[in-house]
């Protein structure tokens, strides 16, 4: 009888033991690695994360990276330049094409080249260093993050294990566990959690997961001390509510809402901006 208690017991501390353990093999890489990418712009580069592609029209697809504006600062330009009908100077905004980089792999773990893609900066917002990148690409990525249904963004807390995922220093995408340390720690009057998976330079942009690799945000920034010195396993995220607040703003919320049409969405979204450009005019 001391026996099979002793099995039994066993059996579910190493079921429970696994419950808590973050996936490997070709399921984690599915879930945490592939759909991590490099972006690269002409002057910086670091991280981000496929989180749509879906049929836009017969044979055609829209992909889109989620990233942070830091990442793709450098691709977009503001000067002021004459207007000859105004007389007078305007701001004039310009976005370069910004570059991402799919990674390949051989016996799923080791990466053997890239397929380097053009990309067009659609969104960003320097405030809550968010931006959407969409591929100039037609054909269907397969790997995509898992996202949250709507209600269940926010349902983790501290000590619930997390995988951090990212290009540290532009390397092929480095996975990284650890656990939620903090959580709506304020910058700028803007939430932000933490973790203790380490994130290093170039991890901005990527991807915070939780162990059933669920997407739960965007690592953005780590503290320094002395000479710029990073403390790496304090990395704070932005959390997956603030990207849909923000997609929803934006009239992008067809990313995460199955209810929501990306043609009918974008069409909205180009009213309005019609709406408020002659609005500004009067």
């Amino acid at each position: 009888m001391k026996k099979h208690l002793f099995i039994l017991f066993a059996i579910l501390a190493l079921m429970l033991d696994t419950a808590h353990a973050a996936m490997t093999g070709l399921g984690g890489h599915k879930s945490y690695i592939y759909p991590v990418v490099r972006i690269t712009t002409g002057n910086g580069g670091g991280s981000g994360t496929i989180i749509y592609s879906k049929e836009f029209e017969p044979g055609k697809y829209s992909t889109y990276i989620l990233t942070n504006h830091h990442v793709i600062e450098d691709a977009i330009t503001i000067t002021e330049e004459w207007d000859s009908v105004l007389a007078r100077k305007i701001p004039v905004e310009r976005r370069s094409i910004v570059y991402v980089e799919q990674f390949k792999y051989r016996d799923i773990s080791t990466p053997v080249g890239t397929m380097r893609i053009e990309a067009d900066i659609k969104i960003y917002n320097k405030q809550e260093d968010m931006a959407l990148l969409r591929l100039r690409y037609d054909d269907q990525v397969t790997t995509i993050a898992t996202l949250p249904e709507i209600g269940t963004e926010s349902r983790y807390k501290v000590l619930d294990e997390t995988v951090a995922v990212g290009c540290s220093l532009l390397f092929p995408p480095l996975p990284t566990i650890g656990i939620i340390t903090r959580m709506d720690f304020m910058i700028n009057s803007l939430p932000y959690h933490m973790s203790s998976a380490q994130i290093i330079y170039g991890n901005s942009g990527g991807a915070m997961f939780q162990r059933d690799g669920m997407l739960i945000g965007i690592p953005s920034l780590i503290p320094v001390v002395g000479w710029a010195t990073p403390i790496t396993h304090m990395g704070l995220f932005v959390p997956i509510d603030r990207v849909y607040k923000w997609l929803e703003e934006e009239r992008y919320n067809f990313i995460y809402d199955l209810s929501v049409d990306e043609k009918t969405s974008l069409e909205l979204r180009e009213k309005e901006i019609k709406e408020k450009r002659n609005n500004d005019k009067k």
